[in-house]
C-alpha cells in the first residue's frame, strides 16, 4: 500500500493516460463507420432518440444533452428515451443505443420496437455479434464491455491488465467517443461554439 492516497491517485492518473493512448487507433479503424453514422443521423427522420442503461446509459444522456444543442442547426429533434415525456419513434428515425455487452434487456426491447416501426439503429457496444449488434444497421466497436473474453481483440491485448474496477473501460471509451463525435459534427458542420452557449443560457 502506498504512503499515501495521493500517491495512487497520481499512479492510476498515470494508468489512465497510458489506456487511452489507444483510443484514436480505435477510431482510425473505423473511419468509414464515422462517415456512416453522421449520414445516417441526418438523414430520413426527423428525430434521433438517445439510449442506454446504468452506465453506459449516463453516457448516452450526456451525448443526447449535447446533440440537443444542435437540433436548430441539423434540423433534427433529439430525444432521450429515458424522460417520461418524448417523442415516439417513427419510421427512419435513428436510434442510437450504448451497450458494452450488446445484451442489455431494457435496450434491446426499444431496439426492437424501434425496428419494427422502420427505425434505423445504431449501436455503441464491444460485441458485434451481440443481440443488439445484429439488429443493428450500423455497430461502432470499443473495447472494454463485460463479457471480454468474446471477440475484439482490443479486449485481450489492452484490457486484460486494467487498472479499472468493473468494466468501466467501455464508459470511458464511450464518453470519449461522445466528445468527439459532439465537436466533430460542430466543426465539420461549422457551428459555432456560441450557439451551444446560447442553449445553456437562461432568460432571467
Amino acid at each position: 500500500m502506498a504512503d499515501n492516497f495521493s500517491d495512487t491517485v497520481i499512479k492510476n492518473s498515470h494508468s489512465l493516460i497510458d489506456y487511452l493512448r489507444i483510443f484514436p487507433e480505435i477510431v482510425a479503424e473505423q473511419r468509414e463507420k464515422m462517415d456512416d453514422f453522421v449520414r445516417l443521423i441526418l438523414s430520413g427522420g426527423k428525430s434521433i432518440h438517445v439510449f442506454g442503461v446504468g452506465r453506459s446509459g449516463a453516457v448516452a444522456l450526456c451525448f443526447a444533452i449535447r446533440l440537443k444543442h444542435f437540433e436548430k442547426v441539423l434540423n433534427h429533434k433529439v430525444w432521450w428515451l429515458g424522460d417520461e415525456v418524448r417523442e415516439k419513434i417513427n419510421r427512419e428515425d435513428v436510434l442510437v443505443v450504448f451497450s458494452g455487452s450488446g445484451e442489455t434487456t431494457e435496450a434491446v426491447f426499444i431496439a426492437r420496437k424501434a425496428k419494427e416501426v422502420g427505425a434505423r439503429i445504431t449501436t455503441i457496444t464491444s460485441y458485434p455479434d451481440s443481440t443488439l449488434g445484429k439488429m443493428s444497421d450500423l455497430v461502432i466497436l470499443l473495447p472494454g464491455g463485460l463479457e471480454k473474453a468474446r471477440g475484439w481483440r482490443y479486449l485481450e491485448a489492452q484490457v486484460s491488465d486494467s487498472p479499472f474496477y468493473g468494466a468501466g473501460e467501455f464508459e470511458l471509451m464511450a464518453y470519449l467517443l461522445q466528445e468527439v463525435l459532439i465537436m466533430s459534427i460542430g466543426e465539420y458542420y461549422g457551428i459555432e461554439k456560441r450557439t451551444v452557449v446560447k442553449e445553456h443560457v437562461r432568460d432571467s
